[in-house]
């Protein structure tokens, strides 16, 4: 069984600092709202990495979303945005007031098309948010050039590209605000939480008065979220997973068993938020901003390797006519926190590889353009449908070995009869 089983397909970011920074602050009681002296240190690091003039630290990214766009339109105005994210994200735009207007995504990227967002930028939009997907920047400065020439200001969702650049800047520094993930399956992990980055004092100061109205997060609420991380780290320590784990999920999956399959779902709430949840009203709190620091130094380094792995990738399926795959980039502009490709017959293939003892899965983001919660916004965007039924996510973590990712491309050579 040890021969045979896989690597997981992902692991969270986790050492030991991870829960004794928690255990630490309870032993200590060092659990107070007043004490912000590591959260400010860890925004003026921010500030540094990125250039901006102010960072503030927010519960969520998606918080930092709402608060966002919230600061920077009027409501009623239009929001540009693409249909291919979390749901959460298209609720928060409509919390803070705004009307979600879906732009198409282009297929080989999964990221915003800059044509649709020309297309639709009109006198009533009050913003642009893109979402730089997969690690992969979303042409930010063509958008910015858009957006200027209507005034408008462009809100960066960096959730999922912390240390991605374009043109030799940091997305998330690119547009009017730049919002990012702490959260326990981000490349740098607070167990939640996020940080929204500008050099515009305004949005900064709007953000900041809201904030202090949340409440400080009761210990259950952080408890949860560890032990759930804790459980994942479990489940994901290689041995673990080698000799249990990867045949509970591969049995689930191949016999098509539910309530195995959900675990490892996400998206499972397609709901409609019109105003913001009191569950998201929380601070980020002085453990957190530890965590992050302790961090910070290995992005660059860890990036490197999901390059050297995402093109790894790229050179072994980029002769498949049959898959789309995402660009060749080596000059951090694509940082492949997964490497997604997409196929027709998307269910056929994860398939065959769960047989061949494989650990990849589908992104089970919907399109949001389609989904009956925001039949209010629908906007028919072909390419979002697509890529929503057809994606798959190669591993590429830092911890995903070599030799894990060349077994996946021959997996997949075979699949097309090329081995």
């Amino acid at each position: 069984m040890l021969t045979f089983a896989p690597n997981p397909r992902y692991r969270i970011y986790t050492n030991r600092n991870s829960y004794l920074f928690l255990l630490e602050d309870l032993l200590l009681r060092k659990r107070s709202p007043e004490d912000r002296k590591e959260i400010e240190i860890l925004e003026k690091e921010l500030c540094s990495r990125f250039g901006t003039e102010y960072a503030v630290c927010v519960p969520q990214n998606r918080v930092g979303v709402y608060l966002t766009v919230k600061a920077l339109i009027k409501p009623g105005q239009e929001v540009i945005m693409s249909p291919y994210t979390i749901v959460d994200i298209t609720n928060m735009v409509i919390s803070a007031g705004g009307r979600p207007v879906f732009a198409d995504v282009d297929r080989q990227t999964c990221n915003i098309s800059v044509a649709e967002v020309e297309r639709l930028i009109n006198s009533n939009t009050g913003a642009v948010l893109i979402t730089h997907l997969h690690g992969l920047a979303a042409e930010a400065h063509r958008i910015k050039e858009i957006c200027d020439r209507f005034n408008v200001p462009l809100i960066e969702d960096c959730a999922q590209a912390f240390g991605t650049k374009e043109q030799g800047k940091p997305v998330g520094a690119i547009g009017d605000a730049g919002v990012f993930s702490f959260g326990m399956y981000k490349n740098i992990n607070t167990w939640l939480g996020g940080a929204v980055i500008s050099n515009r004092q305004d949005v900064i100061e709007k953000i900041r008065t809201e904030l202090a109205s949340f409440a400080y997060p009761p210990l259950p609420y952080l408890l949860k979220k560890v032990k759930s991380g804790l459980f994942a780290d479990i489940a994901t320590n290689p041995l673990v997973f080698k000799l249990f784990t990867y045949w509970i999920f591969r049995f689930g999956f191949l016999n098509d068993i539910e309530f195995i399959n959900k675990i490892v779902r996400i998206e499972l709430d397609a709901s409609r938020k019109d105003k913001l949840p009191e569950s998201y009203k929380s601070q980020f709190v002085p453990f957190q901003a530890r965590l992050a620091l302790s961090q910070l130094d290995k992005i660059d380094r860890d990036s490197k390797v999901r390059i050297e792995n995402g093109l790894t990738y790229y050179e072994g399926l980029k002769d498949i006519k049959e898959l789309i795959i995402p660009p060749d980039r080596r000059d951090f502009s694509h940082i492949y926190t997964y490497f997604p490709i997409q196929y027709a017959k998307r269910d056929e293939l994860l398939k065959f590889m769960m047989k061949h003892c494989r650990d990849v899965a589908a992104q089970h983001y919907h399109n949001n353009a389609d989904l009956p919660a925001f039949k209010e916004f629908y906007r028919d965007c072909p390419n979002a449908r697509h890529v929503s039924e057809e994606l798959i996510f190669l591993p590429t973590y830092p911890r995903y070995s070599r030799s894990e990712v060349e077994k996946n491309i021959a997996v997949i050579r075979k699949y097309f009869g090329l081995n």
